[in-house]
C-alpha cells in the first residue's frame, strides 16, 4: 500500500469498493491516507460525476465482474487527469483488452495486480470477512455456493502470491470443503508457477488446511485474554468494536455509525498498550492498566516541571505522545471497565468454570448435575444456559439427559429455534463428522492419556485450561505423527523436512483463542513462523448464527 502511494505523485484521489475499503482500513488510518497527498476518497458505487481533471486517481478494487464494468464507464467520462488502477488479485487478458479499448485518451498511465485480497488483522492473523460458509459443507453447491468457493480460493491464493512462496499443499481428507479448496489452489499454483517461475520460489512452506468442524468447541467457551474476551463480549469487526451496539455492530459492517464515542479501534500497530496486552488474562489486565495510568500521570507531571527554555521544548515535543498515551488510556480503562461490567452481569466466572471442566475433563455424573444446578439458578442468562448445554452435548453425544436439559431451558422460556441449536450443533459437527479425536474419547489409549494428564497437569488457571485443537495437529505435526491419509497432499511442492513456515488456514472459521496460541508460539525461538488465516473470526454469537442456517437445509429438503 505505501509503494502504491508513494509512486503516484502529487494531490490525487483513492477510490476503493466495500471490500478494498474494510482492507485498506485494517492497515492505514485516514490521517496516514491523507499525509500521502490522498484528498479525496470515494467507493466506486457511489461516487459522483464532478470532472476533476487537476487530479489524478488510483483505484484499489477487487477484479468482480461489477467493478469491471464500474471502471469501463468511468473511463469512458474521463473525470480525472491520469487513472493508476491496482487489482487486489489476478485479471483475465479479456479485461485488459476491454479496458485498453475503453482508454481513448490514453488516460491509464498504470494497471497491475497486487495481491491484497484479504484482511490483515494483525502481523501473523488474516481474514476472508466470510461469514457464512456452512453450505459447502453439504452438497449440492448453489450457484451462490460456486462463488462464495470462487472467493475463498482468490483470498488463499492472494496470500500466497504476497508471499511469493509455492508451498506443500495439506488438507483435511475427511472434508470436501477443505479437498476442494486445497486441489483448486494446488491447480493454480501449478498454472502460474510454470507461467513465472522467477516470480515464485518453491519453498519449506507448508499451507494446512483444516475444517473447522474439527473443533467446534473453541468459538463456543467464553474467554479470558484482553482480545478474545473484547469479540466474545461485545464484538470486533475489523479491528473497531462499539460498546452501544456491541454484537449489533458486527451485522451493519460498513454501516455509518451515529455515535462516533462509542466506537473504539484496536490495532497492535498503532496502540502500543493492546500490542503489549492482547493476550493478558483478565486479572494481568487490571494491574496492567494501573501500571500504565501510573505513566501516563508521571509523563504528564514532568512536561509541568519546566525550568529552561530546553525543559519547555522537550514539553512541547512530548504533547502529541501524551495526547496519545492519554486517549489510549481513556479507551482501554473504558473497555476494562465494560468488559468487566458484562463478567459480573453474567455471571461468568460461575459459568466459565464449568465449560472448561466439561471441554477439559470427564465427569459425566458431576457435569450433569452442575447443568442442572445452573438451569435453576435465575442469576445466570439463558444465552448461557443453552451454551453450556451445547458443550455438554458434544462432550456427551449420546447421553439420553440432554433431553430432559432441553425440557429444562424450554421451560425457562427458550425459544424452539434456539433449542434447535443443540441438534444443529451435532448435525454441523458432531462425533461422526469430525476426523481428530477431540475429547481424547475415541479409543482406550487416548482415554487412559487423557486421564493421566488430568492427573499430573499443573493447572495454574481453571478459566483458560482449555487448548483449541489446532494444537493437537500441530504437535502431531511436529512430530512427525501427522498421518497421510488424515492430511493427504496435492500434488506439486512435496518436501519431507520439517516446515520453515506454516500457514494455517481454517475452513468455516478461526478464532480469537487461536490467534492467541499462534501469536504465543510465534515468540517462541527456534520455531517455524506460523500465520493463522480463516474465512471468518468468530466469537460464540456469529458461530450460532452460521450453524442456525442449518434450518434452512432442513426446510429445503421437507420442501
Amino acid at each position: 500500500m505505501d509503494r502504491i502511494l508513494q509512486e503516484v505523485s502529487g494531490i490525487k484521489c483513492l477510490i476503493l469498493d466495500q471490500e478494498t475499503t474494510g482492507i485498506v482500513s485494517l492497515i492505514y488510518s485516514q490521517s496516514q491516507i491523507l499525509k500521502k497527498d490522498v484528498y479525496l476518497i470515494e467507493k466506486i458505487e457511489l461516487q459522483n460525476k464532478t470532472k476533476l481533471q487537476h487530479m489524478k486517481v488510483i483505484y484499489l478494487l477487487r477484479p468482480t465482474q461489477e467493478n469491471q464494468k464500474f471502471l469501463i464507464e468511468e473511463l469512458k467520462n474521463n473525470r480525472f487527469s491520469e487513472y493508476y488502477i491496482y487489482f487486489t488479485n489476478t485479471i483475465n487478458n479479456l479485461f485488459i483488452e476491454q479496458l485498453a479499448e475503453a482508454d481513448k485518451n490514453d488516460i491509464v498511465k498504470q494497471l497491475q495486480e497486487v495481491f491484497m485480497d484479504y484482511y490483515i488483522v494483525q502481523q501473523d492473523l488474516f481474514t476472508l470477512n466470510i461469514l457464512s460458509t456452512l453450505s459447502l459443507t453439504r452438497q449440492p453447491w448453489t450457484p451462490k455456493d460456486h462463488q462464495t468457493m470462487l472467493r475463498i480460493i482468490d483470498g488463499v491464493q492472494a496470500v500466497l502470491f504476497s508471499l511469493r512462496k509455492i508451498p506443500m499443499i495439506r488438507y483435511q481428507g475427511s472434508s470436501e470443503f477443505c479437498s476442494h479448496l486445497a486441489q483448486q489452489l494446488s491447480s493454480r499454483l501449478k498454472e502460474e508457477y510454470e507461467q513465472n517461475k522467477s516470480q515464485f520460489q518453491l519453498s519449506n512452506t507448508l499451507l494446512l488446511i483444516i475444517d473447522r468442524r474439527e473443533d467446534p468447541v473453541t468459538p463456543l467457551l467464553n474467554q479470558w485474554t484482553y482480545q478474545a474476551m473484547l469479540h466474545e463480549l461485545i464484538g470486533i469487526q475489523n479491528n473497531r468494536l462499539d460498546i452501544h451496539l456491541g454484537q449489533k455492530a458486527l451485522a451493519q459492517q460498513g454501516a455509518q455509525r451515529q455515535d462516533k464515542e462509542s466506537e473504539f479501534v484496536l490495532s497492535t500497530q498503532q496502540d502500543e498498550f493492546f500490542a503489549e496486552n492482547e493476550y493478558a488474562n483478565f486479572g494481568e489486565l487490571a494491574v496492567n492498566i494501573k501500571e500504565f495510568i501510573d505513566r501516563v500521570t508521571k509523563e504528564k507531571k514532568d512536561t509541568v516541571q519546566i525550568n529552561s527554555l530546553e525543559d519547555m521544548q522537550r514539553a512541547v515535543d512530548k504533547i502529541p505522545e501524551i495526547r496519545k498515551m492519554n486517549n489510549n488510556l481513556s479507551k482501554h480503562v473504558t473497555l476494562s471497565c465494560e468488559i468487566s461490567k458484562l463478567v459480573e452481569e453474567r455471571q461468568l466466572l460461575k459459568i466459565s468454570k464449568l465449560e472448561q471442566d466439561i471441554v477439559c475433563n470427564e465427569s459425566k455424573g458431576e457435569h450433569q448435575k452442575a447443568i442442572f444446578q445452573i438451569l435453576e439458578d435465575n442469576s445466570v442468562q439463558k444465552y448461557e444456559k443453552l451454551k453450556l448445554v451445547m458443550l455438554y452435548a458434544l462432550r456427551y453425544e449420546n447421553c439420553d439427559k440432554i433431553q430432559r436439559m432441553k425440557d429444562g431451558l424450554r421451560d425457562l422460556g427458550v425459544k424452539q429455534n434456539s433449542l434447535n441449536l443443540i441438534n444443529y450443533v451435532l448435525d454441523y459437527a458432531g462425533k461422526n463428522k469430525r476426523q481428530g479425536d477431540l475429547f481424547s474419547d475415541k479409543n482406550l489409549l487416548a482415554k487412559a492419556s487423557s486421564k493421566l494428564k488430568q492427573a499430573f497437569k499443573d493447572v495454574p488457571n481453571i478459566y483458560t485450561q482449555h487448548q483449541p485443537y489446532i494444537l493437537n495437529i500441530l504437535e502431531q505435526l511436529y512430530s512427525g505423527k501427522l498421518r497421510d491419509q488424515d492430511f493427504p497432499t496435492t500434488p506439486g511442492n512435496v518436501f519431507r523436512d520439517k516446515p520453515q513456515e506454516i500457514i494455517i488456514f481454517l475452513a468455516g472459521g478461526v478464532t480469537y483463542e487461536e490467534s492467541k496460541e499462534i501469536g504465543l508460539i510465534n515468540k517462541q525461538p527456534n520455531q517455524p513462523n506460523i500465520l493463522l488465516g480463516g474465512t471468518y473470526i468468530h466469537n460464540s454469537r456469529t458461530f450460532l448464527a452460521e450453524i442456525s442456517q442449518i434450518s434452512q437445509d432442513i426446510q429445503v429438503v421437507a420442501s
